[in-house]
C-alpha cells in the first residue's frame, strides 16, 4: 500500500516587528522619489520671500523710522539708488510673520463684525475700492457683491516728508486708529532685552529659560518703538483729515493667546525729531544733495552695503526706481473711481501706495506689505457673519 502524500508546509508570514518606541513608530522612511510635505513647504516659503521685491523703495517707511538704530543715510541711498539690500529670513522667522498676519485678520474681522471698522474696502468680484465703515456689500450698482476685503487705512505724506504707510485699522466710535501686535519671547528680546533678562530662571539641569507668564504680566505699556510707530500713523491720519486722536494697541500673547489693550493719545512731540529727519531726506533727494550722516557718525551695517556697487556674489541687487518705474504700485498710489471720492466727514480716500509692511519682516514688530494673508476677506452673504473666504 502506497504511503500517503505529505502536504507541503505552509509559508509562514512574518509580522512586521513591533516598534520599540513611539519615535520609531513615527519615523518616516521615504523612498528617493517620495515627497515630504514640510520640507517642500519650507523651501517654497523661503524661496518665495527671496524672490519678493514688491515693497516700495522710493519712500520712507514708518517701520524703519521708529527703530533705535535707524540710519537716515541708508534710507537716502536706498531711495536715490533704487538698490534694496534685502535681508533674507529663514523659515521659522517667516512662519512668525505669517502668524502675525493671521492675528491681524482676526482682530480686523472682529472690529468689522461689531461695526467699528472704517477704512478702505475692496470688492473681490469687480475690484472696486472705496472708503466705508463696516460695509455689507459692494456699492457698485451692477455688482452688489458681498465678497469683500479690508484694505486697511492708507496714509501718506510723500509730498512733504516722503513718508507712506498703512495703519492696521480705524475704530470710528473710539476716534482711534488700530495697531495689532503679537508678542512673544522674540518680541521682547528685540524691543526690551533687559526685560527678558529680568525674567530668566534657572531650571534643575542648570540651563535658563524665560518665565513667560511673569514676563507677559510685566508688560504694562506698549514698547517704545510701537508708540513711535503709532504716533507717526496718527500724525499722518490727522494731516489727512481723519477724526482720530488716539491709538489703540492690541497685544496678543503668542504663548497663551491672552490679550491686552493699551490706548495712547496723539502727541506729535514724541516724533518731532523723526519728522525733521524725514523732511531733511526729502529735501536732499529733491535737490540732488549728498546723503545725510550715518547714525553712528561713520559707517553702520545699514549703510555699509551701499558703498559697494554690487552684491558680494557679483550680481546686481534688485532695483526699485521712482514711482514711474513701479508699475502696479503706481496705480495703487493714485486712486481712481470711487476711491478718489472724498469720504464722509471730510475723509479723503486717496491711497498711499504699497504699505510699509515688509511681510512683517522683523519678527512681531515691523509692518507688512500688501499680501494674501495680510487682509481681511469676507463673504457677507454667508450664513455666519464672521466667516472669511479662503485665501
Amino acid at each position: 500500500m502506497a504511503a500517503p502524500k505529505r502536504k507541503a508546509p505552509r509559508a509562514v508570514k512574518r509580522r512586521a516587528p513591533i516598534p520599540s518606541s513611539l519615535s520609531d513608530f513615527l519615523s518616516e522612511k521615504r523612498g528617493a522619489g517620495e515627497e515630504n510635505f514640510l520640507g517642500t513647504v519650507r523651501k517654497h516659503i523661503v524661496e518665495k520671500n527671496k524672490a519678493d521685491h514688491s515693497r516700495r523703495q522710493d519712500i520712507i517707511h514708518p517701520s524703519e523710522m521708529v527703530k533705535d538704530d535707524w540710519c537716515p543715510k541708508a534710507t537716502f541711498l536706498r531711495i536715490t539708488t533704487g538698490v534694496h539690500h534685502k535681508q533674507n529670513f529663514g523659515f521659522q522667522s517667516l512662519n512668525i510673520f505669517d502668524t502675525g498676519h493671521e492675528s491681524h485678520r482676526k482682530w480686523q474681522g472682529r472690529a468689522w463684525d461689531i461695526g467699528w471698522l472704517e477704512g478702505m474696502f475692496k470688492c473681490l468680484h469687480c475690484s472696486v475700492t472705496w472708503w466705508d465703515r463696516s460695509p455689507h456689500r459692494c456699492p457698485t450698482p451692477d455688482c452688489k457683491s458681498k465678497a469683500l476685503e479690508y484694505a486697511e487705512v492708507p496714509l501718506s505724506a510723500e509730498d512733504s516728508h516722503l513718508i507712506s504707510g498703512h495703519s492696521d485699522g480705524m475704530l470710528t466710535p473710539a476716534r482711534s486708529l488700530l495697531e495689532i501686535k503679537t508678542v512673544g519671547e522674540g518680541t521682547v528680546r528685540f524691543e526690551e532685552p533687559e526685560r527678558l533678562s529680568k525674567y530668566l530662571v534657572t531650571i534643575p539641569d542648570g540651563s535658563k529659560m524665560v518665565d513667560l507668564p511673569a514676563m507677559w504680566g510685566s508688560i504694562k505699556v506698549p514698547f517704545p518703538s510701537h508708540i513711535r510707530q503709532g504716533q507717526i500713523y496718527l500724525w499722518l491720519a490727522q494731516a489727512r483729515g481723519l477724526d482720530v486722536d488716539r491709538m489703540t494697541y492690541i497685544y496678543e500673547s503668542k504663548f497663551n493667546q491672552d490679550v491686552k489693550q493699551f490706548v495712547v493719545r496723539a502727541n506729535p512731540d514724541i516724533i518731532a525729531p523723526l519728522l525733521e529727519t524725514a523732511r531733511d531726506i526729502k529735501e536732499r533727494v529733491a535737490a540732488g544733495d549728498s546723503a545725510p550722516d550715518c547714525v553712528t557718525g561713520d559707517v553702520c551695517k545699514q549703510c555699509k552695503p551701499y558703498q559697494q556697487e554690487t552684491e558680494t556674489d557679483g550680481e546686481e541687487a534688485p532695483r526699485r526706481g521712482r514711482r514711474q518705474a513701479l508699475g502696479e504700485d503706481d496705480t495703487e498710489a493714485r486712486p481712481t473711481g470711487t476711491e478718489a471720492e472724498k469720504p464722509p466727514r471730510g475723509r479723503h480716500a486717496g491711497s498711499a501706495g504699497k504699505p510699509d509692511r515688509a511681510d512683517r519682516r522683523q519678527a512681531d514688530g515691523a509692518v507688512r506689505r500688501v499680501h494674501q494673508v495680510g487682509r481681511v476677506r469676507r463673504n457677507t452673504a454667508s450664513s455666519s457673519r464672521g466667516r472669511r473666504e479662503g485665501l
